[in-house]
């Protein structure tokens, strides 16, 4: 018996605002698809953030009902739960889960509950929807989760499905929803989604795993270049690592003060080398010096790539006794001035000044959800 297992596809994001980001989205959703089918799997399981919104567009929808019509002609049932961008935060709306459940192309887990069950193949599938952390520790308090444990032990296969930050994984306080240790134990599988990187830890007598994003939504997520799925083996409990192949590459090049031009050369021949625009990133420090660069070859760059993005990292310059000197970054700068701030502030501090300005609102609007559970826009 294997099990798919993929997460944060957010179909319907354009990133930059670009069109051929959004299409990208799209394109590495079906390759996943396509090689579950391709690897004969029997069950596909999405741990959250299938849409980028809990109110996708039509063109999401059509691409969303397209491939999920391809895995029922072929038997292989796709359960899901919802996360922190495609929840429903109003009483009364429906989620989009909940419409392409009544056509008939995929199991919702919980409905309109906050967590749930079903059986699927002989298999126990259970999961919780993301919730801020203050609803998930009510929900461990009143311990909502153990009676999935017990169910779970008369099976032969079961899967725990969750759309939750797990404490390990996150760099600062108070930022999680989940402490490992949390998970209702009895589980074959534990599907996690949320952190957009693969991961994979022995939990309890089960496997436990993130299986990362389809597609890029960030730099940092674009240096680990692991754009995927996950395959379990219920047979054996063995773990594979599918990955996405030729999806719109990002090219990320780290300059310093003094190399921008004869870098910018360097950069525009590899550029031209690749099959369809990438998306190019420079991240430059300087100490004295922002971003200066030759215009002709800067402008050729921008033609062959899809989008050229300069992140700008000032490095503070201090002297020390003896002549000696030592630079400081930025967040050193940002984390000594917000020293008596929570430490969730002082990072959230800290990745706004070192983001570029159109990532802004994103950060902020991501930060105020996954906290407080609002959706606002800026």
């Amino acid at each position: 018996m294997k099990i798919a297992h993929l997460s944060d596809s957010h179909l319907g994001y354009s990133q930059y605002n670009l069109t051929e980001r959004r299409a990208d989205f799209f394109s590495a959703f079906r390759q996943a698809v396509e090689r579950m089918v391709e690897e004969q799997v029997d069950i596909v399981v999405h741990s959250g953030d299938l849409f980028e919104s809990s109110q996708p567009d039509i063109n999401s929808l059509s691409v969303v009902i397209n491939c999920l019509k391809l895995l029922k002609d072929r038997g292989i049932p796709f359960i899901a739960i919802m996360g922190n961008h495609d929840r429903v935060l109003r009483k009364g709306k429906m989620p989009p889960h909940k419409i392409l459940e009544e056509l008939g192309l995929l199991t919702f887990i919980g409905g309109g509950k906050p967590f749930g069950s079903v059986v699927v193949k002989d298999v126990f599938v259970a999961g919780v929807h993301f919730m801020p952390r203050l609803y998930m520790e009510q929900i461990l308090n009143e311990k909502l989760l153990e009676r999935f444990s017990e169910q779970a032990t008369s099976f032969s296969g079961s899967v725990f499905l969750f759309h939750q930050g797990v404490d390990i994984y996150l760099p600062f306080e108070n930022a999680f929803e989940l402490s490992l240790s949390d998970l209702p134990p009895g589980f074959s599988y534990y599907a996690g989604g949320h952190i957009h990187i693969f991961a994979k830890e022995r939990v309890f007598e089960g496997l436990f795993s993130y299986a990362g994003a389809t597609e890029f939504r960030s730099v940092k997520e674009a240096v680990l270049d692991n754009r995927g799925f996950n395959i379990f083996n219920l047979s054996d409990g063995s773990l594979t690592r599918i990955k996405l192949e030729n999806l719109r590459e990002f090219m990320i090049f780290d300059i310093s003060e003094g190399e921008e031009d004869a870098v910018l050369k360097e950069i525009y021949d590899k550029v031209v080398e690749r099959d369809q625009p990438p998306v190019v990133t420079i991240r430059y420090s300087y100490v004295d010096k922002p971003f200066s660069f030759d215009r002709e070859m800067f402008k050729k760059i921008q033609e062959k790539a899809l989008i050229v993005r300069v992140i700008q990292k000032e490095v503070a310059e201090r002297k020390e006794l003896g002549g000696v000197t030592e630079t400081v970054s930025l967040e050193k700068v940002v984390d000594d001035y917000f020293k008596g701030q929570k430490k969730v502030v002082r990072e959230l501090a800290k990745e706004l000044a070192s983001s570029p300005s159109e990532q802004i609102r994103d950060i902020l609007s991501n930060f105020i959800k996954e906290n407080t559970g609002l959706e606002i826009d800026f």
